[in-house]
């Protein structure tokens, strides 16, 4: 049987105030808690730079943003981005804060949990110099990483780049920014994370889209959610013809296999890779 624990209101005040504590600090601390004077000190410190931070994205040679880059993304020198110059707002000049550390600019590296991103000469990415990308390991005749790695746009690793933008180059370019109700989020490291969908790639977003400006698909998955196999949330967006990110999500694979588009994957397959 597992075991439970259960605290105190009181105890839960201090554990949530630890989280926002960490979640705008990050590692600037250096492992040391602020005072309640110097914390004050440092949001007062961040605040602007936070307000109109830089917007980070893994795009295409398409254009897509086909990942949004968030506290925890990694970047080839294998340090995360929250460990990163994000608040050189001015300059872009996100580098590595680590200690000795050489990477001179974020640049995102597709790993998630144990997974990992190796390239052609077989050696992972975290073997290759963050620099020259030269593999390091004894032997290895390697002069650049490049990898097989294959995004859900159906491009490859090659194909793709870490673009950072202000504020004011996303808006010239049509681009989304952080919503109203995100005006004064302090998060370290928040990069291109501005919304719930942002947290998916780009083109489950625009599947996503595309299903909701088709009446037909639409209906067909409203149909679907008022079934008796549904929670009564989901029941209840149905019955109000609403349709989340969730119920989508949860159902996708049943529209995408019987639609006339086949799959995102056979859909994007249909794009000249010229």
């Amino acid at each position: 049987m597992s075991e439970q624990l259960f605290i105190s209101n009181q105890a839960q005040k201090h554990v949530q105030a630890y989280i926002d504590y960490k979640n705008i600090v990050g590692d600037d601390d250096g492992g040391k808690l602020m005072t309640d004077k110097e914390f004050e000190a440092y949001k007062k410190k961040v605040a602007e730079s936070r307000k109109n931070h830089l917007y980070v994205y893994w795009v295409n040679i398409k254009g897509y943003d086909c990942k949004a880059i968030g506290p925890e993304s990694m970047c080839f020198c294998g340090h995360r981005f929250k460990g990163h110059n994000f608040d050189n707002v001015k300059t872009k000049n996100v580098n590595c804060k680590t200690a000795k550390c050489k990477c001179k600019l974020f640049d995102y590296v597709p790993v998630y949990g144990s997974n990992d991103c190796k390239c052609l000469c077989k050696h992972s990415y975290n073997l290759h110099d963050p620099v020259s990308r030269k593999c390091g390991r004894p032997g290895c005749v390697c002069t650049k990483f490049s990898s097989k790695f294959t995004c859900n746009c159906t491009y490859p690793y090659d194909d793709h780049m870490t673009t950072i933008e202000n504020r004011d180059e996303r808006l010239a370019q049509g681009k989304s920014v952080d919503p109203g109700w995100m005006a004064n989020n302090l998060t370290a490291g928040i990069g291109g994370l501005n919304s719930f969908t942002s947290m998916v790639n780009d083109v489950y977003e625009l599947e996503y889209r595309s299903l909701m400006q088709d009446p037909n698909k639409k209906q067909c998955i409203i149909e679907d959610l008022r079934s008796k196999d549904n929670g009564e949330i989901r029941k209840k967006n149905a019955k109000n013809n609403e349709i989340s990110a969730l119920d989508l999500f949860l159902k996708s694979h049943k529209y995408a296999l019987n639609s006339k588009e086949i799959s995102i994957n056979n859909k994007f397959n249909k794009i000249s890779l010229k």
